[in-house]
């Protein structure tokens, strides 16, 4: 899955943009779960008060937004 189909998956599950920031694409970072990529690497963490809680690194983008979304599905 790209982060673009990730995207689409969880407007199709009706989940609030305010609870995740993909790639930039929310407000802020602030508590939330967000997935990012950073020097050639992914990351998907919860962002609360600038730290970055319960965070995975992949290699892969495909491994991060299944991470993603398992963590927003809950």
């Amino acid at each position: 899955m790209t982060v673009q189909e990730l995207q689409t998956r969880l407007f199709e599950m009706d989940i609030p943009h305010y609870y995740y920031n993909i790639c930039g694409s929310g407000e802020e970072e602030d508590q939330r779960i967000c997935l990012v990529s950073e020097g050639g690497r992914w990351l998907v963490y919860y962002s609360e008060d600038g730290d970055r809680l319960e965070l995975s690194e992949y290699s892969s983008e495909e491994e991060a937004c299944a991470d993603c979304l398992n963590r927003l599905a809950e």
